[in-house]
């Protein structure tokens, strides 16, 4: 999170209820008298000329609501782009295993050397896989199934040294044939797997904002809670247009529950905030 500077500006305390929620990790805090209610996303309906935070309409009990994306109103990625880019990630890692075998293959076949990483490690997967960490204990139970299917791939290019040096090529085609119908469609398998998982992980959820101009939707990641919080814990902060959602963000809210910082949501700013 962009560091922002936090001056207290509160002259005289009282309390008031606030929704917190989560966008990208980061908490927000939205005055509780402007929320209507909090739901799943419902299906969104894109509209023409719309501006980038603008997702569509949805229908949430009947009434249709323009949707706002919080991430886009703060120049994040929204989480369908983020989701399009891991898919689209580990479609090319999976890409990577089939071309790492053909060249096996092609190297048994013209008797050249293999030159593609042998450590489980060092390809591009296996740096991606060994660093990365999920919150998410079923989406992690599913990565540690990619073990042991990922590592005999790649020791695969040892046993194929081996049966080459004994001058047998049939066997090593044989054993490459066998891992592309094994072990390489256990990894697809895996691979489609997560891709389900993440979508599933990934919920978006639907805030309903009614202020005098109107009542809209925003697409937030997480509710947090309801808390009161006193005046005397609310400050200003100064940040740049983007980090600040376009002129949605001038306060902070200190929780008292948690201890950390929620940057305070305008609502009344929202359908003036600007769009570059």
């Amino acid at each position: 999170m962009r560091s922002v500077e936090v001056l207290l500006v509160s002259t005289q305390s009282f309390s008031e209820n606030w929704v917190i929620i989560e966008t990208r990790k980061q908490e927000f805090a939205v005055p509780a008298i402007h929320v209507r209610e909090i739901a799943a996303m419902p299906d969104i309906t894109a509209v023409p000329q719309r501006r980038p935070q603008e997702r569509g309409v949805v229908n949430l009990r009947g009434r249709i609501l323009p949707l706002i994306d919080l991430r886009k109103q703060f120049g994040w990625q929204s989480i369908p782009e983020e989701l399009g880019d891991f898919y689209k990630l580990m479609g090319q890692r999976e890409q990577d295993h089939r071309n790492w075998l053909r060249e096996l293959e092609k190297s048994v076949a013209e008797g050249a050397e293999f030159r593609l990483a042998r450590d489980p490690h060092k390809c591009a997967f296996g740096q991606w896989y060994y660093s990365y960490r999920s919150e998410s204990p079923w989406i992690a139970a599913l990565l540690r199934k990619f073990e042991a299917p990922h590592s005999k791939i790649h020791a695969m290019a040892s046993s194929i040294d081996e049966l080459m040096k004994s001058g047998k090529n049939e066997a090593a085609l044989r054993l490459i044939e066998g891992a592309r119908s094994g072990v390489l469609q256990e990894m697809v398998s895996l691979f489609q797997q997560l891709k389900e998982l993440m979508r599933e992980a990934v919920q978006e959820l639907a805030m309903v904002i009614a202020v005098p101009q109107g009542t809209f939707a925003v697409s937030i990641d997480r509710a947090v809670a309801v808390e009161n919080i006193s005046s005397d814990l609310i400050k200003e902060v100064q940040t740049d247009a983007v980090w600040s959602g376009r002129g949605l963000v001038h306060r902070a809210a200190q929780r008292g529950s948690a201890g950390s910082l929620a940057m305070i949501l305008e609502p009344d700013l929202f359908v003036s905030a600007s769009p570059d």
